[in-house]
């Protein structure tokens, strides 16, 4: 059994809930709009197994964090910045996922000295083709279609519906991010022209099946980030990928699998 540490760390004024646990080096993981706050399985693999030391905060806004005064993802970036500096960490394999993979890049972009590796699983923030659902007008019945594409994965979720205080959590997350990025949708249209500064090694992962934000924005992503970037396209996964396809994700995932 792995021992999870909830703790709270006020940053720049902000009190951010961080989850911690394992041994290792230091893997930061920032987590997508729908994450309820748990630690994922496949990140207590990594600290059961003492591969890693992963470190989960709430986004300032989202969960259990406090409220978010500021105006933009960027901004929302500068915290988990300020948060690294603080914890003093060292450069860190930073992981990003869907929203969170947006700030994961905003992060890495604004501090590469603290950012040993860069993964972005299913991103947001660019615009791509406009296909992408929007997420705070869509039923959310639908938008869980979207998200698992494992039939009794979906089935499970419904028969298990989120408790009180976690459903609180995720209103407060879907509050801040339509604040943050509704208009324009998910995406900052200067992102894709400062990707290629990137210098950490960078690896890009997207669930094939993926309805949140379909798999051609991958190819975007691709055309933006610096040429050596690696892409793993993971079949029969949808928009988390890593929770899906755990294994296959966790035998290409490069600090790990290098």
């Amino acid at each position: 059994m792995t021992e999870v540490e909830s703790t709270r760390r006020v940053v720049d004024g902000h009190g951010i809930r961080l989850v911690t646990a394992g041994s290792g080096p230091p893997l930061v993981y920032l987590h997508g709009l729908g994450d309820t706050g748990a630690l994922l399985p496949v990140l207590a693999g990594l600290a059961r197994t003492g591969t890693r030391t992963v470190i989960r905060p709430d986004h300032p806004g989202f969960l259990d964090s406090d409220p978010f005064a500021g105006d933009s993802v960027r901004e929302l970036a500068a915290v988990h910045v300020a948060l690294l500096g603080d914890l003093a960490l060292g450069p860190v394999d930073l992981v990003g996922c869907s929203f969170g993979g947006w700030i994961a890049a905003e992060v890495a972009l604004s501090a590469p000295g603290s950012v040993r590796t860069l993964t972005l699983i299913d991103p947001a923030g660019l615009p791509g083709d406009g296909s992408a659902p929007n997420a705070f007008s869509t039923d959310p019945a639908l938008m869980l279609d979207l998200t698992v594409h494992d039939p009794a994965r979906r089935a499970a979720l419904r028969a298990t519906p989120p408790d009180e205080r976690v459903a609180r959590g995720l209103a407060r997350s879907r509050d801040t991010a339509r604040r943050l990025a509704e208009d324009p949708y998910m995406c900052d249209p200067t992102l894709a022209s400062r990707l290629a500064s990137l210098r950490m090694p960078v690896q890009l992962f997207w669930g094939a099946e993926d309805g949140v934000i379909p798999v051609g924005y991958a190819l975007d992503w691709q055309r933006a980030l610096p040429a050596d970037t690696r892409v793993e396209i993971i079949d029969e996964a949808g928009h988390l990928p890593h929770v899906e396809r755990p294994d296959e994700f966790l035998a290409r995932f490069a600090p790990v699998a290098v």
